[in-house]
């Protein structure tokens, strides 16, 4: 204990010696390689005073000389270029802290409270109140923004040395806020562009596409959504650009019009027999007796015991069937596993459920048929057994999940067609490129599948059946030729981006980080508030951006820096980055009790002018 004491003391008193002075100033006067000559050609206009908090120069006091040269038509302010590449022009916080703040909270999603705390923690601290965090944050954004935006010359030119350029774009959006629109390169994933736009509509998005021409060059072809909106701003923006539709995106929505009757049907009949509802209270009960009876008895359970490959020299009792029913139930309800971790419709989950059931009754059917299990297993696994039997002899449920499998047939064999089957441990992430070779037999595949639907739909007596094939034929008819670029517009390289699916896991790390910043679902305030530059963030994770733009990560704050040299100031860009909520009243003024009543009146009033 003393000895720790006596430690503590020592690091205590370091500390103590190794802290800068209290009151720290600075004197900001002389401008970079400038004599002192022309120093002295410059009169003094003003000298301003501020305290900077900053991680490498600790708190100080900065007294800066501005100076002022007059020439015959105009006068030309000189500020400290030392000073600027510290902290921005009249601010208190140095392009370091923003730097660390955006980082802590875009990029790792930490909590302002936390980003407080360890601001704290340095050596030397600072305290920085949760305020001016917060503005932090957004000046990290604004200065993001610039600096993604003034190294625009530098991505073009090494977009130029490529042979094929495709961009990606698309959309997202919480219900009930504006439209965040990026276009994304496909080969190195680097964001070029984000756009917030009120809703989905040609204009705004073509002038999006126009910007990004304008500032990258024209791509060789586009990649988007079965939007028609899309597609008809990629004619407006870019008429002379081949554009086609995302391979995912299609499958999607076929699988959707496929299996959205069946759907529907079947989980509105399992809703009504209530059969996972009976399983529930049937688990709930037989845990209870199960631990009713290892209390009397002082057996233990010995179903996994078994199961692993252990022999146990002891009888069937009423406690192992009871195990076994549990065990059944475990594994039915375990019917997502079967699915690859892609959502509806590339993993119909009832069906999965319906699969399981069927499998679970004919094993039920083999081991209830012997007459010693008879004897000895419990009365509840007979019970179980013939809910099973009731569901799966039930007329409706028959005849849906008959049309399901029909259903889900078409929509496997038009994905074996595209070559679209899960890959990875995140299938909906990733990007399914096709090699150049395999790009003739796609559209050959396709259209002898769809010559094969066409001529099943013929020999079809089931109207249901034949509308299934109807739906396939309709899809394949009106996306065909934007599935796969034409002869002249294949791609020379080895594999062509076919799916937006990179663009659409940027957008899923920009909401994941935000809700692991503040832990709420639901990001309809995040997509009000948060600036289109908010969505460049995930660009700073790409090896190859960082390289282009940065050089390394470290280098973050001095190229804010810089960037912050040549742009307008950051209360400007503020008063012009409101959420877009246009038509939309706060919701103070909805909350007020005579709302309507006074928006007639306002109405009425300003009409009789």
């Amino acid at each position: 204990m003393l000895a720790n004491k006596l430690q503590e003391n020592v690091i205590k008193e370091l500390e103590t010696l190794s802290q800068f002075p209290a009151p720290l100033r600075y004197r900001f006067d002389r401008p970079f390689n400038s004599s002192e000559s022309q120093q002295q050609a410059l009169t003094v206009q003003k000298t301003s005073k501020r305290t900077i908090v900053s991680i490498n120069f600790s708190t100080f006091q900065a007294k800066e000389v501005v100076r002022e040269e007059r020439k015959k038509d105009a006068i030309s302010t000189h500020h400290s270029p030392e000073l600027e590449a510290i902290a921005p022009r009249g601010a208190r916080y140095a392009y370091d802290l923003i730097a660390f703040v955006g980082i802590r909270s875009f990029l790792e999603g930490r909590k302002l409270t936390e980003i407080q705390k360890e601001l704290l923690n340095q050596r030397p601290f600072c305290h920085v109140p949760l305020s001016s965090l917060y503005d932090a944050q957004h000046k990290f954004l604004f200065y993001l923004g610039e600096l993604h935006q003034q190294a625009s010359a530098q991505l073009k030119a090494y977009l130029r040395e490529r042979d094929n350029i495709t961009w990606l774009i698309d959309g997202t959006l919480e219900p009930g806020t504006p439209l965040f629109f990026g276009v994304k390169e496909a080969e190195d994933n680097i964001l070029l562009g984000s756009w917030k736009i009120p809703t989905e509509n040609d204009e705004d998005i073509s002038r999006c596409l126009s910007e990004a021409v304008e500032r990258y060059g024209e791509p060789n072809q586009i990649l988007h959504d079965l939007s028609a909106r899309m597609h008809r701003a990629c004619k407006i923006a870019l008429p002379h650009v081949h554009h086609y539709v995302c391979h995912y995106h299609f499958a999607r929505d076929v699988g959707e019009d496929l299996y959205t009757d069946p759907q529907q049907v079947l989980s509105k009949r399992l809703r009504a027999m209530k059969l996972k509802l009976r399983m529930k209270d049937q688990r709930s009960a037989q845990t209870q007796r199960l631990k009713k009876i290892i209390e009397e008895t002082a057996n233990p359970l010995v179903l996994n015991t078994l199961l692993s490959g252990e022999q146990i020299n002891t009888v069937c009792t009423d406690a192992l069937g009871r195990e076994v029913l549990l065990a059944l139930h475990s594994w039915m309800l375990d019917y997502p596993r079967d699915g690859h971790r892609q959502g509806f419709p590339f993993d119909p989950y009832l069906l999965y459920f319906h699969r399981r059931a069927v499998k679970v009754h004919d094993a039920l059917t083999v081991l209830l048929s012997c007459d010693l299990v008879g004897k000895r297993a419990p009365k509840v696994l007979f019970n179980f057994f013939n809910r099973l039997n009731n569901y799966l002899n039930d007329p409706i449920i028959v005849k849906v999940t008959d049309l399901y499998e029909k259903a889900c047939n078409i929509f496997g064999r038009i994905r074996k067609a595209l070559l679209l089957s899960p890959k990875g441990s995140n299938p909906m992430h990733e990007p399914y490129d096709l090699p150049s070779e395999q790009q003739d037999n796609v559209k050959e595949s396709l259209c002898e599948l769809r010559n094969e639907f066409e001529k099943e739909k013929d020999n079809c007596a089931d109207p249901k059946e034949e509308h299934y094939y109807e739906i396939a034929i309709t899809h394949l008819d009106k996306y065909m030729p934007y599935l796969l670029p034409s002869s002249q517009n294949k791609a020379s390289d080895d594999r062509l981006v076919r799916t937006t699916n990179a663009l659409e896991t940027h957008w899923s790390k920009g909401k994941r980080i935000r809700r692991q910043s503040h832990g709420r679902r639901k990001l309809t305030r995040d997509f009000q508030a948060l600036p289109e530059e908010f969505m460049l963030v995930p660009n700073l994770q790409n090896p190859r951006y960082v390289a282009l733009v940065l050089g390394s990560l470290e280098q973050l704050a001095k190229k804010l820096a810089e960037a912050g040299k040549n742009t307008s100031p950051f209360s400007h860009w503020r008063k012009r980055r409101h959420p877009l909520s246009i038509g939309r009243l706060p919701v103070r003024l909805l909350k007020e009790e005579n709302f309507v009543d006074d928006l007639i009146q306002v109405y009425d009033a300003q009409c009789q002018f």
